[in-house]
């Protein structure tokens, strides 16, 4: 007594053959294994049968009358390329197996077919299958979260200047998906720009310098970031009413950080919404995750930014508690990876002048979204000084006066800037540099009543030295 055969995939599967018992024999095979056979006597029959049902895989003999399995099949992938097509033959004949080759059939059947065999053909078909569905959904899924955002967002192809996707308002503003970039978004100098975002330093930085661009009757700022070697992002934003009323800049930023919430809301709430669906597989849910994950990245770094404005106007109200520094390097180095590995950089800690053990921790009294802001600003202008093969140190020690963190590189600051390193808008050797990474760790950690300091030499490298209060003696340690 054979053991009987329970495996089963949800798909459809079409089969062409025009023996009518050997196609009957092929449905009743098939029908406890998928989910809907259907049934065509030869390749004419077969192609306007796979046009009206759409299946997954498509069975077919090869020789036929009216058109053969082989001319139904290329038929097939000219309206279909990803669908699976399988042939039915003895293989005897030299010339139609050749055929068979050419047109890059995803299997070969040899008659008469056993069940093994075709569950065979079945389990790795429906794995290209699963792998195309899984790609279709999260593809989908992506335009669903870049439609929702409120201004032109477009991925191109660097080489070729073709619009690979315009989101719905970028659509709006003419710029159509599989055309070329042209017209008053596509200026002359911001080709150029494109072209130069695309250097191995450029792709290492999350965001650049924004341009300006006059389009439409309106204002906007341009913003490009490289995502592949021959992609990168373009993002326009209105900024017409910033540039009539400059005086008027810090309102028209809160105004701007506001609108930005709306949609990211949209963006860290839809994943959380998807992971909650059934059959997600393990590769879907690590990019829902990571995609909610940086949207609630994001929306700290946009709460952050308006708490810096309150810091400069001197209405930020500091609430201090324990603070877990290593816990916050450790959340920080992922952020650099990339630099690290392309420099060739190593990164070491030191706590108290010796190596940590896994289970110490450094503690200072602040908060801790301002402290992981001011350490992921420190210590990626760290990164991006060092000479290739440098060492990053950070250091952690208590000291007279607190708790001290201290970053070094190899790198030396600009002469020109070395003493105004912690001015706002001070950069230097920086084509995108905004002088505001530095500046934002200075009023970060004066606000939390600390202090700031950097010695840099040519002989020594650069130590950013910061000073926090250590914890009360009535405050416990937690976090």
């Amino acid at each position: 007594m054979t053991e009987k055969i329970s495996t089963y995939y949800d798909i459809s599967v079409l089969c062409v053959e025009d023996e009518p018992v050997t196609l009957e024999i092929l449905q009743e095979l098939l029908r406890p294994h998928v989910r809907q056979v259907f049934g065509a006597r030869d390749g004419h029959e077969g192609f306007f049968e796979f046009a009206r049902s759409r299946p997954d895989i498509v069975l077919t003999g090869m020789e036929m009358p009216r058109m053969d399995g082989l001319e139904m099949g290329q038929a097939i992938r000219s309206l279909s390329p990803t669908t699976q097509v399988v042939l039915i033959t003895g293989l005897e004949d030299p010339r139609i197996l050749k055929r068979g080759i050419q047109l890059k059939a995803d299997g070969f059947l040899s008659k008469p077919v056993s069940i093994q065999d075709l569950l065979g053909i079945l389990e790795r078909c429906n794995e290209t299958i699963r792998f195309q569905r899984e790609a279709m959904t999260q593809r989908k899924m992506r335009e669903l979260i870049l439609n929702s955002l409120p201004y032109p967002l477009v991925l191109l192809n660097t080489a070729t200047f073709q619009v690979l996707f315009a989101n719905a308002e970028a659509r709006l503003m003419g710029i159509t998906p599989n055309e070329s970039a042209s017209g008053s978004f596509f200026p002359e100098p911001v080709r150029r720009e494109i072209h130069v975002s695309m250097t191995l330093a450029e792709k290492l930085n999350k965001f650049d310098t924004p341009l300006q661009i006059e389009a439409v009757g309106k204002t906007w700022e341009i913003s490009i970031s490289p995502v592949t070697a021959d992609t990168s992002l373009y993002v326009a934003v209105d900024i017409t009413a910033h540039r009539k009323l400059e005086h008027l800049k810090a309102d028209v930023e809160r105004i701007t950080r506001h609108d930005l919430k709306a949609p990211l809301g949209a963006i860290i709430g839809l994943p959380d919404i998807l992971l909650h669906q059934p059959g997600l597989s393990k590769t879907m849910i690590d990019s829902l995750a990571m995609i909610r994950d940086a949207g609630h990245n994001m929306l700290n770094q946009i709460n952050l930014s308006l708490d810096l404005f309150k810091m400069e106007q001197g209405s930020y109200e500091l609430e201090p508690e324990p603070v877990e520094v290593m816990a916050l390097v450790r959340e920080v180095l992922p952020q650099i990876d990339q630099f690290v590995r392309v420099m060739q950089l190593r990164v070491e800690m030191e706590v108290n002048g010796r190596r940590p053990t896994s289970e110490e921790r450094f503690f200072v009294y602040g908060e801790k979204l301002l402290c992981l802001s001011m350490l992921s600003n420190l210590l990626k202008n760290a990164v991006e000084a060092s000479p290739k093969g440098g060492t990053i140190t950070i250091g952690l020690k208590t000291v007279q006066d607190g708790s001290q963190i201290t970053i070094h590189n190899h790198g030396a600051i600009p002469t020109a800037i070395r003493n105004r390193l912690f001015e706002k808008y001070v950069t230097a050797g920086k084509r995108h540099g905004t002088g505001l990474g530095a500046y934002s760790a200075a009023l970060i950690a004066r606000i939390q009543r600390g202090t700031i300091s950097v010695t840099s030499s040519g002989d020594t490298g650069t130590m950013i030295s910061v000073v926090l209060p250590s914890l009360p003696a009535s405050q416990p340690e937690t976090g």
